[in-house]
C-alpha cells in the first residue's frame, strides 16, 4: 500500500519555519497546507486540549474575605488569570525560554511574584516585580540563562497583597511540558512572527508559541487574537490592552 505524504503538524512546523528563515515566499507553501495562503480560511481556533470556559477565580492562601482582598473586584472585571487554552491552565511549549502572558486586575498591591518549578518541586526561575499601575495583560519572560529541560513543570503568578503576610497573596498556578524539538525549531527565534506562523504552532498544539506570536502581532491582526482567544473560553479579554511590566531581572 502507497504511505500517505500528508505531513503531521510537527513535519509541517519544521519545514515553515526552515522555508521561513531561508526566506521563501509564501506562495511555495502549498505544499505545507493550502488553507494558510488564504486569510480569508485561516482559522486561529486552537486545538481542544482540554475543559474550556472562563478562568478559575484567583485563589488565596489565607482565609480573608472577599472585601478584604486587595484585588478590587470592579464589576464585570475578569479575575487574576494566566493566559492558558483550558481551566486546568496546562499548555505545551517546544521553547526552552517560553513567554507567559497573564491579566492583572485592579488591585491595590504594588508586587508581583512569578515561579516556575520543576517536577521535583526544585525551583527553577523566580522573580518579583512591580505591579502596573492599571489593569491589563503582563508579558512574563523566562531569560535565556533558565532553558528548561523536556518535562513537566509547575508555575505560580502570585500578587503580594500584603509583604508581611504572604498567607494573604491572590494567586493562579498551572503546568507546562516542554517537548524537545530543538532540531526542527533551531531557528525559531530569526522568523519573523506571522499569522502563518501562529497557525503552525496552533496545528501543532504548541500553545505558548501560537500565543506569543500573535501577541507581538495582534494590533495589525485584532480579529484572529480575539478569534484565538475566544477558542479556548477567554473572550473576555480579547480587548484588554497590554501593559508594560516585568521586564527580566536577570
Amino acid at each position: 500500500m502507497k504511505k500517505s505524504s500528508t505531513l503531521n503538524p510537527w513535519q509541517k512546523l519544521s519545514l515553515f519555519l526552515s522555508l521561513l528563515v531561508l526566506g521563501v515566499s509564501f506562495p511555495l507553501l502549498p505544499t505545507l497546507s493550502s488553507p494558510l495562503l488564504n486569510r480569508s480560511i485561516l482559522s486561529l481556533n486552537f486545538p481542544d486540549t482540554g475543559d474550556r470556559g472562563a478562568p478559575k477565580k484567583s485563589a488565596g492562601g489565607g482565609t480573608r474575605s472577599d472585601d478584604e482582598t486587595c484585588l478590587t473586584n470592579e464589576e464585570n472585571e475578569p479575575p487574576l488569570v494566566v493566559l492558558m487554552p483550558n481551566r486546568e491552565n496546562k499548555g505545551k511549549t517546544a521553547s526552552d525560554t517560553p513567554t507567559f502572558y497573564g491579566y492583572i486586575p485592579t488591585t491595590t498591591a504594588t508586587q508581583g511574584e512569578f515561579v516556575l518549578v520543576d517536577a521535583d518541586n526544585n525551583e527553577v526561575y523566580y522573580t518579583q516585580f512591580p505591579l502596573p499601575s492599571t489593569p491589563g495583560i503582563i508579558k512574563l519572560e523566562i531569560p535565556k540563562t533558565v532553558a528548561l529541560k523536556p518535562g513537566s513543570y509547575n508555575w505560580s503568578l502570585m500578587v503580594i497583597c500584603d509583604s508581611r503576610y504572604r498567607n494573604r497573596d491572590k494567586y493562579v498556578e498551572g503546568s507546562l511540558e516542554y517537548v524537545d524539538l530543538a532540531q526542527g525549531l533551531e531557528n525559531e527565534n530569526q522568523a519573523q512572527p506571522s499569522l502563518e506562523k501562529a497557525q503552525v504552532y496552533a496545528d501543532a498544539s504548541l500553545w505558548f508559541e501560537t500565543l506569543d506570536t500573535l501577541a507581538q502581532i495582534k494590533e495589525e491582526n485584532p480579529q484572529e487574537w480575539q478569534e484565538l482567544l475566544t477558542s479556548v473560553g477567554l473572550e473576555m479579554l480579547a480587548e484588554v490592552p497590554m501593559v508594560d511590566c516585568c521586564q527580566s531581572d536577570n
